[in-house]
């Protein structure tokens, strides 16, 4: 019988067993960045703030094209130099993109990996599944293209809603009209479920296109249908896991906050330089850990709930809230 709760306690096992798949989490948290467009949306909107946050988005967007087009003035100037001075800059440039372009296919072929690993756990059932990491990490290699696709689809039209729900705000700031706040507090309220929606979408999608082996085009096709048909299971999920991850978010903050900061505070004033590097890389490490468990333990989730959907089971808490009042 379908079940949140069996879902979330099978999720929960499998990232807690099967530890090694924090590797696979560790980096796929990078894309998921967990790719997790519908947390970093719900939360937004929870907050009063939202109005900067679409304005710091815009703005961020601005920026990004200032550095680009500074980069390739700046590339292009190079050549003005001494021969010694362009093959110095262009070795730290390539070696620059080479480990970008590494961290890249390991987030996305790490995240088709996850996938992967956790359909065989289900499939096992009781057995213990026998998961070959290089073996797996080479599937999702196999996958790398229309997984970085998905991604790059996904935070396009992540990216361009957010733009859209703030350029209200642009001309807001100049004119200061109430019919202009009333335009955005509704593009806020459609767009913001919007985006939630196509960031859900995408899951399915990858989950289509690394499980089922289907094409770019056809994975987004049955993932819409799926979701269109799940809609609410979706989001019912989707907020249980924000919660979650805000309350483990929470959680991490104040151990750290108790347990390492004042000793941070102790070794600033007492100039104890190597404490205080020690003290923020036992921080990193705690942060990494969490990342990866959580990254983990969503795509486990998200693997399960999709496997459940796609045979036809699953109700949403409020339709059968309305069906017992019937």
């Amino acid at each position: 019988m379908f079940s949140y709760r069996t879902l979330l306690k099978q999720a929960w096992n499998i990232s807690w067993k099967h530890k090694y798949l924090w590797l696979f989490g560790l980096f796929a948290s990078i894309a998921a960045a967990s790719g997790s467009f519908e947390y970093q949306l719900l939360a937004n909107s929870f907050q009063a703030s939202a109005l900067e946050n679409s304005y710091y988005h815009i703005n961020g967007i601005l920026i990004v094209g200032k550095a680009i087009i500074a980069f390739f003035v700046g590339f292009i100037s190079l050549f003005s130099y001494d021969i010694l001075t362009i093959v110095n800059t262009l070795t730290v440039i390539i070696i620059t993109l080479t480990l970008i372009i590494s961290f890249v296919w390991l987030a996305i072929s790490s995240q088709a990996a996850l996938v992967i690993s956790i359909k065989k756990v289900l499939a096992a059932k009781k057995k213990d599944a026998v998961i070959n990491i290089r073996e797996n990490l080479a599937k999702g290699h196999q996958n790398f293209w229309p997984v970085l696709g998905l991604n790059i689809l996904i935070k396009f039209l992540i990216g361009l809603t957010l733009f859209i729900m703030g350029v209200p705000l642009l001309f807001l700031a100049v004119d200061g009209s109430a019919y202009l706040a009333v335009i955005y507090t509704l593009a806020f309220i459609i767009f913001t479920p919007a985006a939630i929606a196509l960031s859900l979408i995408i899951k399915y999608a990858i989950a289509y296109k690394v499980l089922d082996n289907e094409s770019f085009s056809d994975s987004l096709k049955k993932s819409i249908n799926l979701f269109s048909k799940n809609w609410l299971i979706s989001l019912e999920m989707g907020v249980m896991l924000f919660i979650i991850s805000f309350l483990a978010g929470l959680i991490l903050l104040i151990l750290i906050a108790i347990f390492i900061f004042p000793y941070i505070m102790f070794a600033i004033n007492y100039g104890l330089a190597w404490l205080i590097v020690l003290l923020l890389l036992i921080s990193l490490t705690l942060i990494l850990f969490v990342g990866s468990l959580l990254t983990t333990f969503q795509i486990s989730v998200w693997t399960g709930l999709f496997l459940e959907l796609k045979e036809g089971r699953g109700e949403a808490k409020l339709e059968r809230a309305f069906k017992k009042k019937k």
